[in-house]
């Protein structure tokens, strides 16, 4: 299974460092992908370490270029986040032309969703994304955050909205895989997820997790790790 950790932007920088180096000291049986607010040369054993986002192709400036973060060696770049489209209304047009650049870098991308809530709405939101998109016959990772956690900050997903949401992509990103150059896809449940969230998202049939900020401490941590040690790692 897949655990996604977004760090954001408003945790301490040492407690961000310290993380980092606890969480390289124990037994994962899931693969990990950690997102720092300043990534981190990828060259941890146990984890990835991911960027928060990634620019467009133009010269720009504040932003992480594709270039930089092969550099780093970071293969995963979130695209279109939550709270970028939120607090920064980054528009559909400017995440297309993100998710180009993670593409055409050879870079596999996390696109998220959750502008909407509704299995039907989150297809039309995933579809004004991916429009015209050459996938070039790589891989994307689909996460799909419910509108009410991510707005009351806790657990308020519902088990068949999660599940009807989770059919609908299945279906939908099934059918580019067969009529596009889309080589696969892993789609990831979101939206304040507990140690108990995980076994929804398994039951549901999802490949893993995004989960934000709150487990400042990898000690506050480990019930997320018990729990995912106990699905088979991602091969």
């Amino acid at each position: 299974m897949i655990c996604i950790v977004n760090f954001k932007s408003l945790m301490c920088y040492k407690k961000q460092l310290q993380w980092l180096q606890d969480i390289e000291q124990l037994p994962l049986n899931f693969k990990l992908l950690v997102a720092p607010t300043l990534p981190e040369h990828n060259t941890y054993q146990n984890y990835e370490i991911i960027a928060q986002n990634i620019s467009l192709a133009q010269r720009t400036v504040g932003e992480m270029s594709a270039n930089v973060l092969k550099a780093l060696d970071i293969r995963y770049a979130f695209v279109g986040h939550l709270e970028r489209r939120k607090l920064l209304n980054e528009t559909t047009d400017i995440i297309h032309e993100r998710l180009a650049n993670c593409l055409n870098n050879d870079m596999i991308p996390i696109i998220c969703l959750g502008m909407h809530s509704g299995p039907d709405l989150v297809i039309r939101e995933l579809k004004s994304i991916l429009k015209n998109i050459d996938f070039m016959g790589q891989r994307i990772i689909v996460a799909y955050e419910s509108l009410r956690s991510t707005q009351s900050n806790s657990s308020a997903y519902s088990y068949v909205e999660m599940e009807a949401v989770y059919l609908k992509l299945n279906q939908y990103l099934s059918e580019l895989v067969k009529n596009s150059n889309l080589a696969s896809y892993s789609l990831v449940m979101g939206g304040h997820i507990t140690a108990e969230g995980i076994s929804v998202a398994r039951k549901i049939g999802y490949d893993g997790v995004l989960i934000g900020d709150r487990y400042q401490e990898v000690s506050a941590f480990q019930p997320i790790i018990e729990a995912l040690n106990q699905v088979k790692k991602e091969r």
